[in-house]
């Protein structure tokens, strides 16, 4: 019965490293942020956020995004 269950972890572990994340084209990106589309391209052109490009298409993972918002995160300090 154990080796059951361990097989079961085991691919349900395989399959959460393997799962597609979000991604998003410039647009959806700007909507989800909440900011204009020049800010995308200004923060993609100052290497302050990672893209893949597809012809003329740039596409953001959900990793870029959320490594953009760590890097730009501001603690308040009193």
């Amino acid at each position: 019965m154990e080796s059951k269950v361990d097989n079961i972890l085991t691919t349900l572990n395989d399959l959460k490293e393997k799962a597609v994340q979000k991604m998003y084209n410039t647009k959806e990106l700007a909507e989800y942020l909440k900011i204009g589309i020049e800010t995308i391209e200004k923060l993609r052109q100052n290497g302050e956020l990672a893209y893949a490009k597809f012809g003329r298409t740039y596409v953001y993972t959900q990793d870029d995004v959320d490594n953009l918002i760590k890097n730009n995160h501001i603690t308040f300090v009193a």
